[in-house]
């Protein structure tokens, strides 16, 4: 629903220059080597198996030099014994961190970073990650 009211100087008018409509949703897919975002894959659905096997075959696989580690939280989609096959016959090893530990997650702190920038410039998912 969008706003209908909002703050100016008292006895002016108040204008607006964001829509701030709804917009959807876009969950975005990433990979961080060092400090560097890359593979990134954006999505305008919820993210399941089947969308997370299509970011790796068609987005990391492609990208990745050999014997790459690939270490991944343990969200459930991670885990699918076909995504794990894949990832081993294109000759990369994959790691898993403890349970419930964001805090030992590098990527999170470059979500965080990517969601400041937004709430900052004010700009789309799409404007964020277009580089």
């Amino acid at each position: 629903m969008p706003r209908t009211h909002g703050y100016s100087i008292k006895g002016e008018r108040c204008y607006g220059t964001c829509d701030w409509g709804a917009k959807g949703r876009t969950n975005v897919i990433g990979a961080l080597i060092g400090k560097i975002l890359f593979a990134v894959g954006l999505f305008n659905c919820n993210i399941d198996t089947e969308v997370f096997k299509t970011w790796i075959k068609y987005f990391l696989l492609p990208n990745l030099k050999t014997n790459t580690v690939i270490v991944m939280d343990n969200a459930t989609f991670h885990k699918n014994s076909q995504i794990l096959n894949d990832i081993v016959k294109a000759g990369h090893f994959v790691e898993f961190l403890p349970a419930y530990s964001p805090d030992l997650n590098p990527i999170e702190n470059k979500w965080a970073e990517k969601k400041a920038f937004i709430r900052k410039y004010k700009c789309s998912v799409t404007q964020c990650y277009a580089y």
